[in-house]
């Protein structure tokens, strides 16, 4: 079992939401903060500008920003800092060929360290030459930089809240955990985000209850279905053993006491192939399966049967090619073989009993496989019960249409509802008393 801190998840994530969030805002405030200042120096450019306009001769003037006029062609002819002479041609500069074409210009630059920006304003004047005014300005990255001591000192506090939000969070979390009624936790009061939590602790203890209930049920039918048999031979027995039985009653007691030792094994393997099924632990491997073979196997096996009964039993393949499924053939012959003996036992006198195997398409491709019989029917508030271990519509049920005791064990239908199951086969039933029965399965292909 792996464990994992509920604490550090938390703390993780609530800091690195806030680192994020902390984050995002300083860039944000940074960035408004420095275009403010960026617009302000702007301002000021452009109003020292205006100023200098109106002034004859710039040399006398005292600022520290750098005043620079250039003529129509881009030569420099004044600047307060660096000797004209030495200066290029301005002609390509992005605030002159502005400034020529729409009265000023206002444009950045970095400078060669990428730490500075230079700022120009630049304003074409009334006698066709260009005055520009530009200082200098730290970059955003510099500011970040003198922020540091102050953002890491931020950055430090939100790990603390982080480790102490997570702390107290955790504890409360788990602690309502613990409060929860395992029993009964749809009467607990709880978190929102909770209730799938405890949805799932109330059905699996809904199903907890339902298997509880089952394997009581289970034991009770075994106990019963067990006793029956039992009682039998060990009434025989005795009676056998008093020597008190001619030979004729003797030859009958044998005969019953095999016949119910008979049914007390295929009880037990029934309840052993079910037991498989339940718990998934079929050894088998699936390989591909006909069923028009394993049909005809089926119908070949109970021929004897069903003429026993006067009951006629045929196949009717509808596919077209050979279809195969995908399955263990010694589940998949037991599900058929129980469907069409049920059929045959519980069918009229001269009655029939069709076994069809056709492709049907509806969400995808299915195999169907149908049993249809002309016996007693089935009462629609029984069907769904019918599926269930020993379950017995009446106590008719137990016995054939001739009023014989029927060998089976009340398991049959529960073993192909099972079987169904484990091949992912839809199982249904249609039946009206009286009119027969129809069993269908629907087995997936591909």
């Amino acid at each position: 079992m792996r464990v994992k801190s509920l604490t550090f998840r938390i703390f993780i994530n609530t800091f690195l939401v806030g680192v994020a969030v902390y984050f995002v805002c300083a860039v944000i405030f940074i960035d408004s903060f420095y275009r403010y200042f960026e617009d302000k120096i702007f301002s000021e450019l452009e109003n020292e500008c205006d100023y200098l306009s109106l002034l004859p001769d710039f040399a006398e003037i005292k600022t520290g920003n750098r005043i620079t006029v250039i003529d129509f062609q881009g030569n420099v002819i004044f600047d307060n800092q660096t000797d004209p002479a030495e200066m290029e041609n301005h002609a390509s500069r992005a605030e002159f060929i502005e400034a020529m074409e729409k009265g000023k210009a206002r444009v950045s630059r970095y400078s060669s360290t990428m730490l500075q920006k230079n700022l120009y304003f630049a304003r074409r004047l009334e006698n066709g030459t260009v005055l520009r005014i530009s200082c200098r300005q730290y970059t955003a990255g510099v500011l970040v930089f003198g922020l540091s001591q102050a953002l890491l000192c931020l950055l430090a506090i939100a790990l603390i809240i982080s480790g102490v939000a997570a702390f107290c969070l955790s504890k409360r979390i788990t602690s309502s955990i613990e409060k929860i009624d395992f029993d009964k936790p749809e009467e607990n009061e709880t978190f929102i985000e909770f209730l799938p939590f405890i949805k799932r602790i109330s059905d699996e203890n809904f199903e907890k209850k339902q298997r509880e209930e089952i394997r009581r049920q289970f034991s009770a039918n075994v106990s019963h279905e067990l006793k029956t048999p039992l009682t039998s031979i060990s009434g025989f027995a005795e009676i056998m053993k008093d020597g008190s039985a001619d030979e004729k009653t003797m030859r009958s007691f044998s005969e019953d006491i095999y016949n119910e030792s008979q049914r007390m094994i295929r009880l037990v393997n029934d309840i052993l192939k079910l037991s498989k099924l339940d718990e998934e632990s079929i050894t088998m491997e699936k390989e591909e399966i006909s069923m028009a073979e394993i049909c005809l196997a089926v119908i070949k096996s109970l021929e004897p049967y069903a003429n026993k009964k006067n009951v006629s039993v045929e196949l009717e393949n509808k596919t077209k090619e050979r279809v195969y499924i995908h399955g263990v053939p010694a589940v998949i012959q037991e599900m058929i073989f129980n469907l069409v003996e049920n059929a045959v036992k519980y069918n009229k006198e001269n009655g029939n009993v069709v076994v069809k195997i056709e492709n049907v398409d509806l969400e995808k491709r299915y195999l169907k496989l149908s049993v249809k019989d002309t016996g007693i029917g089935i009462a629609e508030n029984q069907q769904e019960r019918i599926f269930e271990r020993f379950y017995r519509i009446d106590k008719s049920r137990a016995k054939d249409t001739q009023g014989n005791r029927t060998t089976g064990t009340g398991l049959g239908l529960s073993i192909v509802k099972h079987g169904a199951k484990y091949h992912n086969a839809k199982l249904s039933v249609r039946s009206n008393p009286g009119e027969g029965s129809e069993f269908c399965l629907l087995f997936p292909l591909g």
